[in-house]
């Protein structure tokens, strides 16, 4: 029994969780053995940016957390094993439908939004007190790093810049086919994770190896301190836009209490022809104001094309807390374009090297 009971807390932790030192939460209720849960997040903001261009106001879906609905559940089995399923659908709230997918990897198996489907997460596990065995699509060990410090969770207009126009490909947030093994709690501080997954191509083919690659992850948390470093690779087949993409990158985060910092560093390589790569930079900030929260974020990311294009980009947010549940949220966002950078915020269209902004008004409930 006492093996079983590790076993559920370990999948309680990472339901909690799944990353390291994550700067938002979503409530999303407790998970105990032989259950099955029901959460969900409904996320709709109004939205407006400006370019040098043209200017757009819409109404869109996840401002603040990613808007979703999802089932998950565990089953003691007994003897320290444990079994659990996650399946989690990214959902528009603007329009009511569903979000894009990928199925394969490879630009070719990414879905249409049109339909529901469990585009975020569809995962089946065995967890025991040596740790998880995942098997479904999940995000990518790689991708931890760039939202932990982001102070915005990779939401909304005030998202870090690595985030927009990423050269990381279709692997660069989630990957599917995978087969993942995650560490179990309580190993002083120490997390970490490694996945592997495909493309399933047919093989004997020019393309058989694209879509197939593999990711980790490991780092320490202590107290208010927490650290990560995390490389993932993709192979694609060799051409003049396309090619074997590989990203590394570490983050930190430490809290004062009095306000909480974090910082990133990314590399992404393209082994296309030429060669590209890039590098990005990250920097936020989350203050408390009692119940609710002031936060900063500061990033940069560029690559060495022709020109060496790069966008800058200073964001500024405030989320009021009506209830653990219940928030409102508005952020201002100010991106600077340079080297042929033509970033725009909220589906403005600028001219190279000309700025951007963009505003998001929106509401936030969970269950």
């Amino acid at each position: 029994m006492k093996r079983a009971s590790l076993a559920v807390a370990a999948w309680s932790a990472v339901c909690a969780s799944s990353v390291a030192f994550a700067q938002t939460s979503v409530v999303q209720g407790p998970v105990t053995a032989s259950s099955v849960t029901l959460f969900g997040v409904a996320d709709a903001v109004v939205g407006y940016g400006s370019g040098s261009y043209t200017h757009r106001t819409q109404l869109y879906s996840s401002g603040n957390s990613a808007s979703r609905i999802g089932f998950r559940g565990l089953e003691d089995l007994g003897g320290g094993l444990a079994a659990g399923f996650w399946l989690e659908a990214g959902v528009a709230y603007d329009t009511g439908t569903g979000v894009a997918g990928n199925t394969n990897n490879q630009a070719s198996g990414a879905t249409s939004a049109d339909a529901m489907s469990w585009n975020r997460r569809s995962t089946v596990s065995l967890i025991d007190q040596w740790g998880e065995l995942r098997l479904g699509r999940d995000f990518t060990a790689h991708y931890r790093n760039r939202t932990d410090v982001d102070p915005f969770d990779n939401n909304g207009v005030g998202t870090i810049q690595p985030q927009v126009g990423s050269i990381a490909g279709p692997t660069s947030t989630r990957a599917s086919n995978m087969v993942g093994y995650l560490l179990p709690p309580g190993l002083g501080g120490f997390f970490g994770e490694l996945q592997y997954f495909m493309g399933e191509n047919p093989n004997h083919t020019p393309a058989s190896d694209d879509g197939n690659g593999y990711s980790g992850r490991i780092g320490w948390r202590s107290g208010p301190f927490g650290i990560a470093v995390a490389a993932g690779h993709t192979d694609y087949q060799r051409t003049l836009n396309n090619g074997d993409i590989t990203s590394a990158n570490v983050g930190a985060s430490y809290d004062f209490k009095i306000f909480k910092v974090s910082a990133g560093y990314y590399h992404d390589k393209v082994d296309s022809l030429p060669e590209v790569t890039a590098t990005g930079y990250a920097l936020g900030v989350i203050v408390p104001v009692g119940f609710d929260q002031l936060k900063f974020a500061w990033s940069r990311y560029g690559t060495d094309a022709i020109g060496n294009p790069a966008a800058r980009k200073l964001s500024l947010g405030y989320v009021y807390n009506f209830s653990r549940r219940s928030v409102a949220y508005a952020t201002y966002s100010h991106v600077s374009n340079s080297g042929g950078s033509a970033v725009g915020l909220n589906g403005a269209l600028t001219a190279p090297d000309r700025s951007s902004n963009g505003y998001d008004l929106g509401l936030r409930y969970s269950f």
